[in-house]
């Protein structure tokens, strides 16, 4: 378990756990750390879990069995029910090859990824300049050298409350967007490019219109404390 700088009471927890180990840092962010428990890890295979996650007991099993299937994947994943409130659905995108992930992070959800540890050591990890979207970034990199897989079985639960990192749509997209730029850097194919600008339109898609309500409701916050100011 790795402890960012947090203000929980983690080693009570750890405490519970006699095989699990605590590692402490300051406030370094999320790619920081995923790299010191990369870094720290003996595995041969790696799932990360962040604090709005849950593994479902099916996780690993399937995640292996996939492996099984592909070892020379670098990464295999599933899919995840999203719940929020009351409310619940289930997402997963069956990806056929690597233009689908320069359209979209269609993984989504880390915490239904399985990793192969050499390979993304090799690949130096996670991006620790990046604020979000570390992990489709960690994804494309990997991809350019190595296959990925994907299996139908449901391995994570998402916890959606309105505090999630993903929730800050204005930051969100300033992130895709940032990722986006530094794979046509890297150099794409010409099914990669076209792939690469339909990825625009489906950014706009998922949160086009957030976005622009977002920043409606900052203008007028901005406003109604400059009214309340006179």
């Amino acid at each position: 378990m790795i402890d960012d700088g947090g203000s929980e009471d983690l080693q009570s927890t750890v405490g519970k756990f006699p095989q699990a180990r605590l590692l402490r840092q300051g406030n370094r962010g999320l790619a920081a750390a995923r790299n010191l428990g990369l870094r720290t890890a003996t595995s041969d295979k790696l799932i990360f879990l962040d604090a709005d996650d849950q593994l479902l007991p099916n996780a690993i099993s399937a995640g292996l069995s996939c492996f099984a299937d592909h070892g020379d994947a670098a990464f295999v994943y599933g899919g995840f029910q999203e719940v929020r409130a009351d409310k619940s659905k289930t997402r997963f995108v069956d990806m056929r090859d690597r233009r689908d992930l320069v359209r979209c992070n269609w993984v989504a959800m880390i915490a239904t990824a399985m990793f192969d540890r050499k390979k993304l050591l090799e690949e130096d990890g996670f991006d620790e300049t990046l604020g979000m979207c570390e992990d489709w970034d960690a994804y494309l990199r990997l991809s350019r050298d190595h296959g990925f897989a994907s299996h139908p079985e449901i391995v994570a639960i998402y916890h959606k409350h309105g505090s999630n990192m993903s929730d800050d749509v204005q930051q969100l997209v300033r992130w895709i967007d940032e990722v986006r730029a530094r794979e046509m850097q890297r150099g794409l194919s010409r099914s990669e490019r076209r792939a690469w600008r339909q990825g625009a339109h489906v950014r706009d898609y998922f949160y086009g219109a957030a976005r622009e309500r977002s920043l409606l409701e900052r203008a007028q916050g901005k406003l109604s404390r400059l009214l309340l100011g006179l």
